[in-house]
């Protein structure tokens, strides 16, 4: 009876800090999103300095702003651990240029399939890169492992930033907007915490997966409806997401008078290595200036 009740006050206390740490409490003036990375290392690196984030060593320069990476850091390419290893500094750098960053990656996607060890994306010289497939399983362990005890204590399914910007690896719904970014975090937790990877929150039409609003599934008019309808249950001004590559353009899409923004470019060599970043601007009139910023120039959305 006396482990149990330490279980659940352990519980309550993993909830609470999750809960806080969703909604960023100490705004940052810029902040800077990008979408997926797929173990592309020198793309990673080529597109963060492009966004000035890091120099040329791949050492954060970037002060006070935020980083937000929307997941899919992940197969398609070899540099998963490169990449894993870049953003552990990053986190610890970034807060120690003023404290505006709690952590520098925010969203999960493909993780998840390899936390369940599902690895029909995984490269065969990825897995080599670990020291073979014993040795990936267990870096990726959310207990034990290095690399899956980070994703695990590190990671949300959806993060709201500056109290204006919903970022998810996927698109939101209206039904699981209903649920609140904070419920949702806290159920993601709970079913890796559990292994239960077969949890709708995971599924086609959760925020790891959905596709809706980028593809303009309900058609065009329809789903900006939607957009704005979701905006209004989160309280946000616009919804980022990554997951649905714009390979063939490689640009951001914008939808909806800037409403929604996939920012997934394709910046790994496997969807053309295209470079680009989101970057939102804090004015003092308290309005956002949201830009693309490509290799050769910075375009306004809204």
């Amino acid at each position: 009876m006396v482990s149990r009740l330490y279980i659940l006050i352990a519980l309550s206390l993993f909830c609470l800090a999750l809960v806080q740490s969703t909604v960023d409490a100490r705004p940052s003036n810029r902040i800077v999103a990008v979408g997926d990375l797929h173990s592309d290392y020198s793309n990673t690196l080529a597109v963060l300095q492009m966004a000035k984030i890091i120099d040329s060593r791949g050492n954060w320069i970037a002060g006070q702003d935020t980083l937000i990476q929307t997941g899919d850091n992940v197969d398609r390419g070899s540099g998963t651990i490169a990449i894993f290893k870049l953003l552990q500094k990053l986190r610890k750098q970034a807060k120690n240029a003023g404290g505006a960053l709690a952590r520098a990656i925010r969203a999960v996607g493909q993780e998840v399939m390899n936390l369940h060890g599902d690895l029909r994306y995984v490269t065969k010289d990825e897995i080599a890169s670990f020291g073979g497939p014993e040795a990936r399983k267990a870096a990726w362990d959310m207990q034990t492992g290095w690399l899956g005890s980070f994703i695990y204590n590190s990671f949300n399914i959806s993060h709201i930033q500056n109290g204006h910007t919903v970022f998810s690896h996927a698109d939101m719904s209206v039904e699981w907007a209903k649920k609140g970014v904070e419920q949702m975090n806290i159920m993601a937790h709970q079913a890796l915490s559990e292994k239960s990877f077969e949890e709708p929150i995971f599924k086609t039409y959760g925020p790891v997966w959905n596709r809706d609003l980028a593809k303009q599934t309900a058609g065009e008019e329809e789903t900006c409806e939607i957009i704005d309808k979701i905006k209004r249950i989160l309280g946000v001004n616009r919804l980022v997401s990554g997951h649905t590559a714009q390979s063939k353009t490689g640009k951001v899409l914008s939808l909806c008078n800037g409403g929604y923004i996939d920012i997934d470019v394709g910046i790994t060599g496997y969807y053309g290595g295209h470079l680009a970043a989101l970057e939102i601007i804090e004015n003092s009139d308290g309005t956002q200036t949201v830009s693309a910023i490509y290799p050769t120039r910075k375009i306004v959305i809204s």
